[in-house]
């Protein structure tokens, strides 16, 4: 039950401006009829030129560096086959013996 204690007060129509705290502001956007201002952001040119920087730098350097892990592999598969050839035929004459 309410006791009356917290009584709200007389709300009515006249006082507008206080009436949420929402209000609607106007923000004036710049001008822009000026044609000599460049339409590109430096930031998006910059973003570019580093991407292109990146792309010519980095896609070769990967490609050198998977040739040389598929360089190293192969090395190490052809070692691999030696070390199996060797012990094989150490174990032949080991039996011959």
């Amino acid at each position: 039950m309410a006791t009356g204690k917290y009584k709200k007060k007389a709300q009515g129509t006249t006082n507008v401006s206080n009436r949420g705290a929402v209000h609607n502001v106007m923000v004036r956007m710049g001008n822009d009829n000026d044609k000599d201002e460049p339409h590109i952001p430096w930031s998006l040119l910059v973003a570019v030129l580093v991407l292109c920087l990146v792309l010519v730098i980095a896609l070769p350097i990967m490609g050198i560096m998977y040739m040389d892990m598929n360089n190293a592999t192969a090395a190490a598969m052809q070692e691999i086959k030696k070390m199996r050839e060797l012990r094989a035929k150490i174990m032949l004459q080991m039996q011959g013996e």
